[in-house]
């Protein structure tokens, strides 16, 4: 396996966990993390939308199709 050296804001974060004392704080933290990067996620996605002229029906049926490779 090879080391990944961590960059100047992963180290900022790391050294923040050094002040989570609890099962319950590392849940909030994560909860925190992850909302902030599905809110992220969800403001690229209506981006790409609208430049790109995609309506939600368009994106429910990608996401219900199903491409199977014959085998």
């Amino acid at each position: 396996m090879v080391a990944t050296q961590l960059n100047p804001m992963q180290l900022n974060v790391l050294s923040l966990m050094s002040y989570i004392d609890t099962e319950q704080e590392q849940q909030e933290l994560q909860n925190i993390l992850l909302t902030y990067y599905r809110n992220k996620a969800d403001k690229l996605l209506l981006q790409f939308q609208s430049e790109h002229n995609i309506s939600q029906q368009i994106l429910d049926d990608w996401a219900n199709q199903h491409e199977r490779i014959p085998y």
